[in-house]
């Protein structure tokens, strides 16, 4: 079954798998947070924004809102920045999910 946004009505909740749930808001602190540790990973890669969002099939303006904090990468958006981390022996071997969405655990300084 897809997702179907606004079920019922109700403007933040999603049908999926016949149940309706509420979409939880994350806070503009955490996704500038988020952003700012993306854009480490970005720099250390030696990527620019255009060549980032090529690797993971997004639009550059998109990567820039993730990068300032106005916009959440999806899921699928970090599957596609950790299958690129996994190229770089030095990330693949010090960069761990708690950094990434966190910023706890292993990780890059910056």
């Amino acid at each position: 079954m897809s997702i179907i946004k606004s079920l019922y009505g109700k403007k933040d909740s999603i049908l999926l798998y016949g149940k309706v749930m509420k979409i939880q808001k994350l806070s503009e602190e955490y996704l500038e947070g988020l952003g700012h540790r993306l854009k480490i990973i970005r720099t250390v890669l030696k990527l620019d924004q255009r060549q980032m969002s090529e690797l993971i099939g997004t639009a550059q303006s998109q990567i820039s809102k993730i990068e300032i904090g106005k916009s959440a990468p999806t899921l699928y958006h970090l599957l596609m920045i950790k299958k690129v981390v996994e190229e770089d022996d030095y990330l693949r071997d010090n960069l761990s999910w708690d950094w990434i969405l966190e910023g706890r655990g292993r990780g890059i300084v910056g």
